[in-house]
């Protein structure tokens, strides 16, 4: 079965990808697949994401997955486990048989962003934190349309493997 998990920055889908594999279930975090992702401008030209990334960034560029690159690793893994968001999930979304959403509150959604182990670039300045929020929003919405389970991304590990597997 291939199933989805998404979820906005900070709602824990790399702490989780590393969980269900720890687990022995075949799980990706989307944003260890340099293939599969990249910030996108509006001629589909791919770009770096700048450290700083304010406003004119955010508002003028996308973050999207490769479909093609997406349909070749779900044909090697037929039971597979994929965390990750991006900007064209409506159009990727009918490559997966499950699709979950990891719902978190705003407050420890920056409380995760803020977390010294974080390694992902985005959400590490205020503006970069709002967009995020206003994101959440957004992806819920999102997964709404799309079906998805929701779950809440404020759960130990073991709880959403037992949800969710």
């Amino acid at each position: 079965m291939k199933i989805l998990i998404l979820g906005t920055s900070g709602s824990g889908k790399t702490f989780f990808s590393k969980k269900f594999r720890k687990a022995g279930r075949n799980a990706f975090d989307a944003d260890g697949l340099d293939e599969l992702h990249g910030w996108y401008d509006w001629e589909k030209k791919k770009v770096p994401f700048p450290k700083d990334a304010g406003k004119e960034f955010l508002e003028n560029h996308e973050f999207l997955w490769d479909r093609r690159f997406l349909e070749n690793l779900l044909a090697k893994n037929p039971d597979i486990y994929l965390f990750g968001h991006s900007g064209n999930i409506p159009e990727i979304s009918d490559l997966f048989d499950k699709i979950y959403f990891l719902k978190v509150p705003p407050k420890i959604l920056i409380k995760r962003l803020d977390h010294k182990t974080r390694k992902n670039p985005m959400g590490k300045t205020d503006y970069q934190k709002q967009t995020i929020i206003k994101w959440a929003g957004e992806n819920e919405k999102e997964a709404k349309e799309l079906g998805a389970e929701f779950v809440d991304g404020t759960l130990a590990s073991e709880e959403i493997l037992k949800l969710i597997a």
